[in-house]
């Protein structure tokens, strides 16, 4: 496991640039999130997309960082669907640090800080087309919450929506 990775939170106006790097890299996922390489729409949907209800202050964004390097991004809704909720909208990383305790650590920072916020729940939404998450996920503890399947309003994915009791 890397122990030098670090979360440094980053925003739209100042990191956009470093954000589309990362995204590039991680073009595999891009693709098959939304059928093409990642642009500058991709990573403005990153910083600014917010989930029904709520306000872009309920929004926290992270570059994953190994020294000065970008080797990942999250991006986490605070209060959806409730008000002690986390969303995990995205975990991106770099696929040359995937398979090396990233995720793990990127999760136990993630789970540090919620508890810090006295938050009971996180959540996120897997593409069922993305076993290696799925299998990620559920090995980190996440548990099924319920499926959410593609509809004519979507963006044609199905995605399992899974849970993490803090």
């Amino acid at each position: 496991m890397r122990d030098e990775i670090i979360l440094k939170p980053i925003n739209q106006a100042q990191h956009s640039e470093d954000a589309l790097d990362l995204a590039m890299r991680a073009a595999d996922y891009a693709t098959l999130e939304v059928g093409h390489a990642p642009d500058d729409a991709y990573i403005l949907d990153f910083f600014t997309a917010v989930p029904p209800d709520l306000e872009p202050d309920c929004l926290m964004h992270f570059g994953i960082m190994e020294g000065p390097a970008m080797v990942g991004i999250i991006c986490i809704a605070e209060g959806y669907e409730f008000p002690d909720d986390w969303w995990i909208g995205l975990l991106l990383l770099d696929p040359a640090f995937r398979g090396q305790g990233v995720g793990r650590k990127v999760l136990s920072d993630i789970n540090k800080r919620a508890r810090e916020r006295r938050i009971a729940l996180l959540k996120l939404a897997v593409l069922a087309a993305n076993p290696r998450a799925l299998k990620f996920w559920h090995r980190e503890g996440f548990t099924h919450h319920r499926d959410a399947p593609a509809t004519p309003q979507s963006d044609g994915h199905d995605r399992i929506v899974l849970k993490y009791q803090l």
